[in-house]
């Protein structure tokens, strides 16, 4: 075990230390530091992502032939799996591509934690330059990690980005931005579809987000304030790709269950007034469809009487 430590740190972690600590020496602002880390890693990181995000479009696109292939072969799951991969294939989606991005991902963030608890707990002079490669600058002083951003709000919220957030802003934004990644990750169409079992789906979809943001919240409210604000970020960041990439999905819609009042609304992206007018047009046109019809019928007796 130790020698995995020893090689997760000197892969992953230490060279993330020595960025964020060149990077504390170039702007001065540990929370800002903290940021641009962040945005670094990211754009190392760019390539994964996309792949990873175009595979969820593409298997969001394809929802529609993967639920009816469930329902053809509900009976026979190996017929099921046959189908699935066939439809796969035909549109050169690879599945296993996300979870790979995923595993690649994993260790990076995993060392960009480590290096930011070591800097938040482990602050003692000797220890930090001890880590810091010899190329770079040595730290004359301990890190200053406060965070005074908030002090334009409320005078009394500055505090240290190695202590819980006292003001919780950090952990309530990195909580929200949790729900708003996952909404945008799930198809929307789901809102068209009547069947009540569909529209119970949705409402699970719903509340599933709400859960893990609050759980988020709860998780950074109890952690270091510079880890809270780490996750915000990356969190942030991936938002926004992904709006690039698979749209909102999700975020705009909300459910409804079937025989609740305003569900109809939701069987459609038409506006309700624009609905009406559908409607009204659909009833005058079949109107008149029915009177030619009447019409023509009239017309025919008229000519076999005289015949």
């Amino acid at each position: 075990m130790n020698l995995i430590s020893y090689l997760f740190n000197h892969i992953f972690t230490y060279p993330i230390f020595n960025v964020l600590m060149l990077l504390y020496h170039l702007f001065g602002d540990f929370g800002l530091s903290i940021i641009v880390l962040t945005i670094v890693i990211f754009i190392v990181l760019f390539p994964l992502t996309r792949r990873q995000f175009k595979a969820m479009k593409a298997m969001l696109v394809l929802g529609p032939e993967l639920a009816e292939i469930r329902k053809q072969y509900a009976q026979d799951l190996r017929a099921q799996r046959e189908a699935t991969k066939a439809l796969y294939k035909q549109h050169g989606v690879s599945p296993p591509s996300t979870f790979l991005s995923l595993l690649v991902q994993a260790p990076i963030f995993g060392g960009l934690f480590l290096a930011l608890n070591t800097v938040l707990n482990q602050a003692t002079l000797t220890n930090l330059n001890h880590i810091i490669y010899p190329f770079l600058p040595q730290l004359t002083s301990v890190p200053n990690i406060d965070l005074n951003w908030f002090t334009i709000f409320n005078a009394a919220w500055h505090f240290s980005l190695g202590i819980p957030d006292p003001t919780h802003v950090l952990p309530i934004l990195a909580g929200i931005v949790t729900f708003v990644q996952m909404r945008m990750s799930q198809p929307h169409n789901i809102t068209e579809i009547r069947d009540a079992m569909m529209q119970l789906t949705q409402l699970v979809q719903f509340i599933l987000p709400l859960i893990l943001a609050f759980v988020t919240i709860f998780i950074a409210w109890q952690l270091a304030a510079g880890l809270a604000l780490y996750r915000a970020t990356s969190l942030l960041l991936n938002m926004i790709q992904q709006s690039f990439v698979t749209g909102w999905g999700s975020l705009l819609t909300v459910p409804h269950l079937a025989g609740f009042p305003g569900n109809s609304s939701a069987r459609s992206n038409t506006p309700p007034a624009q609905q009406a007018r559908l409607q009204s047009k659909s009833s005058s046109t079949t109107g008149h469809i029915r009177r030619r019809g009447a019409s023509a019928r009239r017309r025919g007796r008229t000519t076999k009487k005289r015949r």
